[in-house]
């Protein structure tokens, strides 16, 4: 329910001393107005009569005269007297005004009291529910920690790989393409055998065109296709061949094994590791999809003491060479 406030009592004091002035300002001018009809009364109803004079009259008149000159005299005091308590009523005017600013002002500060308790109020709610919110997960973050604490801890192996010094591949080389996390023995030796093979059998018939195209295989799931270029030399009577570039392909999908089988016992990855000396250098043709791949197969070979080299591939990219490629680098 709503409170009733107290009128206020210095606003009712002001009235009051402003009715009590005016009242003082009207007698006056009554008595005033008052002596003034006296003074005319008598002097009008005193004027002799021609030839005779009454002495009791004349000193009437005389009384009248003095009592009027004292009467004016008041007059004028009470003229100041009422001069003087306009002033002071307008100066309690004036005061009023102000008091009832002053007084506005406090009422509006009064009014907005509520308003700042309030928010202090909304301020102090959310303060304390963030405070909550941190103690709780003051509270989570040690019952985790006590968690870990009681739990046994785990060993786990990590391989250290030497300073990584690059050298070029010259000697024994083994590739394996790594695709859709499978690993694949591309048998790229295998493949030049033919090729040469090929190239033997169709020299005279090589010798008529300067570049041509031939395609050996499949041999286990890859094919060669390779540019071959020819030159005749008059004087030798020589015709001279060599090859430009090739690209091995697979010609299928799902080549090869997944990384689990591959790296089972009796696996066709780990038999191919086995008929090569530890000399060896591996080349792992590694596409985007197969990074962990790599990583598996690169820590079973240095396991073995096998040099690794990584041919990182995108995607789509043949596995391919040219005489202006450059040989593969082994860490």
């Amino acid at each position: 329910m709503r409170r009733v406030k107290p009128e206020d009592s210095s606003a009712a004091g002001q009235d009051s001393f402003l009715d009590v002035v005016t009242n003082i300002v009207g007698i006056i001018i009554i008595l005033v107005m008052v002596v003034g009809a006296k003074v005319q009364h008598i002097i009008l109803s005193g004027t002799p009569k021609s030839g005779t004079v009454d002495p009791q009259r004349e000193r009437d008149v005389t009384d009248l005269a003095y009592t009027a000159a004292v009467a004016e005299s008041e007059i004028g005091e009470l003229s100041k007297q009422a001069l003087t308590v306009a002033e002071a009523a307008a100066q309690a005017s004036e005061a009023r005004l102000q008091m009832a600013t002053i007084v506005s002002a406090a009422r509006r500060e009064l009014d907005e009291i509520p308003k700042k308790v309030d928010e202090r109020k909304v301020l102090s709610a959310q303060a304390l529910d963030q405070k909550k919110q941190i103690q709780n997960e003051i509270a989570q973050h040690r019952r985790e920690k006590e968690q870990l604490a009681s739990m046994p801890a785990e060993t786990k192996q990590v391989l250290e790989f030497p300073t990584p010094i690059s050298r070029v591949v010259t000697g024994e080389e083994i590739h394996f393409r790594l695709a859709e996390g499978r690993v694949a023995y591309i048998p790229i030796e295998e493949l030049f055998e033919l090729a040469k093979t090929r190239t033997r059998r169709s020299s005279d018939s090589l010798s008529k065109v300067a570049t041509r195209v031939e395609t050996v295989g499949p041999v286990q799931s890859f094919a060669l296709d390779y540019c071959i270029e020819t030159s005749v030399d008059p004087s030798r009577g020589q015709v001279l061949v060599r090859s430009r570039e090739w690209v091995v392909r697979p010609t299928g999908s799902q080549i090869g094994e997944t990384l689990e089988e591959a790296l089972a016992k009796g696996s066709r990855f780990q038999g191919i590791i086995e008929r090569h000396s530890s000399n060896a250098t591996v080349t792992l043709w590694c596409y985007p999809d197969s990074f962990e791949t790599f990583r598996a197969i690169r820590e079973n070979l240095y396991a073995r003491g096998m040099p690794t080299a990584g041919r990182p591939m995108p995607d789509g990219a043949p596995i391919g060479g040219s005489t202006e490629g450059s040989k593969s680098v082994v860490q």
